[in-house]
């Protein structure tokens, strides 16, 4: 017994230098991906956001261009009284841009890439989606994540996390008008075909 007495003393000190050890490497680990588990968090995040937007959301649908060929839409977004495109821009950094300039401008650092504006696609898509879909109101945002700044403000197309639309935001009991919904079979039947 006395054997007994002395042992479990020091089985306990060892476990508590173990489990302070286990502490410490975690929370180095921690410090050292801090960076990494910053941008996961902001990223689920920011999926969390996309994919709570609207009534119901289509992804990856194939639209017909009205030149007999095909492109592909990233999201339509089901609103009460229409429908909504949406493309997700995965731009960092400080983005500088205007409805109707040519080309926008990102900042990295000290570095400055031309882009060009991607409300003339949008503007595109919107036709294309309007013409498949006669008399529903359709319209179209440019979704930039956490990660691009616009020091310099943005179009009211351009919408981030932060800064969602009243219309986009899902509402529960909402009703979508009965010639909006048809309209949105009629776009769900893309995928199928």
């Amino acid at each position: 017994m006395d054997k007994l007495s002395q042992v479990i003393p020091q089985i306990a000190n060892q476990a508590v230098f173990i489990l302070v050890l286990l502490v410490g490497l975690l929370l180095l680990l921690f410090y050292f991906n801090r960076g990494r588990i910053y941008q996961a968090w902001h990223g689920i995040k920011t999926r969390y956001c996309l994919n709570h937007l609207g009534q119901d959301q289509l992804s990856n649908i194939q639209c017909p261009d009205g030149l007999d060929d095909y492109f592909n839409i990233d999201r339509l977004v089901l609103r009460e009284e229409g429908i909504s495109l949406l493309v997700y821009k995965q731009y960092p950094g400080k983005i500088f841009c205007a409805d109707h300039i040519d080309e926008w401008t990102q900042m990295l650092g000290q570095k400055s890439y031309t882009f060009k504006n991607p409300l003339f696609e949008l503007d595109y898509q919107v036709k294309a989606i309007s013409s498949c879909v006669p008399g529903i109101d359709i319209n179209g945002y440019l979704f930039f994540d956490h990660h691009a700044q616009f020091p310099k403000g943005h179009p009211e197309r351009v919408i981030h996390p932060k800064q969602i639309p009243e219309a986009l935001k899902r509402k529960k009991r909402a009703e979508v008008d009965n010639n909006v919904l048809a309209a949105w079979h009629r776009l769900k039947n893309f995928n199928a075909e």
